[in-house]
């Protein structure tokens, strides 16, 4: 297992008579790698370097299918893994020399000065504004890079890789890519496999010289976010199919395993975003992700036991669970009970009184909004296994990330028909599954490969205008199914 960056000390025998090699031949027969690069920036300044010293540490990356010699004589070197979100940018820091992570930062990705949704930039974009939207960005994850030196008390210069993921769009504006060909027939993206760069080609504040990764995408909505979620899981790996759920702007779900894998994507996950909802939030200190709703009041469990602030996915699918076991809403979604009842800008509303200086309230329209994210979970689940002909009792392990990947309640999801009734053992929350698979590549190089084996075997199912998609949908929008039979496994 070789690092994207690694070290090696070397002791370069001195010029003489009998040995008249170059100082990049010295260099290349002491390292002993097979296909080196050396760039120029180093060739400018090797002399003075070799002069002063017989050891030398050369920081070494990965560079396509060979190395890149990267900085010499440096004491510290660091990575990053980076998470291109439509809503957020996540970034975390990694030690190479210590193989330790050492701290995330994240931020709101500042292209939404150009709109909330990914719709709307491309069409910023495709209005002869693309270099806008592709600076911002830019802008954004130096940002993101110039927080984490801060933290971390490091310079830019000590950052030598980086392992990057993100949908297929936002890949595309982070190369500063043309994205006219995306959202129209037949749909196709500039690059697949974009592979390796350094960091002078994409404008980023670290090591000129810095190796990066770019996870690839399997078309124009299996994006590099999927793939390097995919890797996370290890569900690549597995004889037995596995199910991969990653709710975010919208929600992805990937069935398979070693030998096959489809994706279908769907509009599931806007109800779980934070603006959506105005009580929604990612999940951090002091944001609900289980809630109950007794006879003596209501009980709510936050994160690091913070006063609570707002509500994550997974705290919204506990909510919708109680409020219609506690009879405060319908099987259709309707708020029907007279408990906590109130009215939120002429809008009727159920107040959350969980010691918070404020409560928080859901109102109806936003209870609606997520049933129908909660019956399109459901229907692309379904539809997808049906497609492969595989039952929901044939899944290993089913993995889900995204903003349901943080404390969800197995039988609560089920409880409203969000997911089948799966064995609590098998499904296993995973987080943020695109900055995980990020994170390791940049101990394990030789993932880059597997990704994009990996990519040549996904099979994308448009769900748009799929008729069994849609007439499954409609059974799915009520509480828990209007055939629960369907939600056993």
């Amino acid at each position: 297992m070789t690092s994207l960056i690694f070290q090696k000390t070397i002791i370069l025998p001195p010029p003489s008579d009998n040995d008249q090699r170059a100082h990049d031949q010295r260099l290349r027969d002491s390292l002993g790698l097979d296909r080196l690069h050396i760039p120029l920036s180093l060739l400018r300044s090797v002399h003075s370097v070799i002069s002063a010293k017989r050891q030398l540490t050369c920081i070494i990356g990965r560079a396509g299918s060979g190395h890149a010699l990267i900085d010499i004589d440096r004491s510290r070197s660091f990575s990053v893994a980076l998470d291109l979100g439509t809503t957020n940018l996540v970034a975390l820091l990694y030690d190479n020399m210590e193989q330790k992570d050492v701290l995330i930062r994240s931020l709101e990705n500042p292209q939404i000065e150009y709109g909330s949704d990914i719709l709307t930039r491309m069409h910023h974009a495709m209005t002869g504004n693309g270099e806008d939207v592709y600076r911002v960005l830019r802008n954004g994850v130096n940002t993101l890079i110039a927080s984490l030196c801060r933290g971390a008390g490091i310079n830019g210069r000590d950052i030598h890789g980086m392992a990057v993921a993100g949908n297929t769009v936002m890949t595309h504006f982070f190369l500063g890519l043309d994205i006219s060909t995306i959202p129209v027939a037949p749909w196709v993206p500039v690059v697949r496999t974009p592979g390796f760069f350094t960091a002078s080609e994409l404008g980023l504040d670290m090591n000129s010289e810095a190796s990066l990764y770019v996870f690839p995408n399997a078309g124009s909505y299996v994006g590099g976010d999927i793939t390097a979620g995919i890797i996370a899981t290890g569900m690549h790996d597995s004889d037995k199919p596995s199910i991969l759920v990653d709710v975010g702007t919208n929600a992805e779900v990937v069935i398979g395993n070693k030998e096959w894998m489809i994706v279908g994507a769907g509009a599931a996950g806007p109800a779980l975003e934070e603006g959506i909802s105005r009580i929604g939030r990612r999940a951090k200190k002091g944001i609900v992700y289980d809630i109950e709703i007794r006879d003596d009041g209501i009980s709510c469990k936050t994160f690091d036991r913070g006063r609570p602030e707002g509500i994550c996915g997974s705290g919204m699918v506990s909510l919708l669970y109680e409020l219609y076991t506690a009879g405060i809403i319908d099987q259709t979604g309707v708020l029907t009970g007279k408990r906590n009842i109130t009215e939120v800008e002429g809008e009727k509303a159920f107040s959350i009184d969980c010691d918070c200086e404020d409560a928080l309230f859901i109102t109806q329209g936003e209870i609606q909004n997520f049933m129908r994210s909660k019956a399109a979970m459901f229907t692309l689940l379904l539809t997808l296994t049906r497609s492969v002909g595989v039952s929901f009792r044939d899944i290993e392990r089913v993995f889900v990330s995204g903003a349901l990947g943080t404390g969800i309640d197995v039988k609560k999801a089920a409880g409203i028909g969000m997911m089948p009734a799966w064995p609590a053992d098998i499904v296993k929350p995973m987080g943020n599954t695109s900055l995980a698979g990020c994170r390791m590549l940049l101990r394990d190089s030789n993932l880059a490969e597997a990704a994009n084996r990996l990519v040549d075997k996904i099979t994308y199912k448009h769900m748009h205008d799929d008729p069994e998609f849609m007439k499954e949908f409609m059974g799915a929008v009520f509480l828990p199914h209007t055939n629960p039979e369907l939600l056993k496994v």
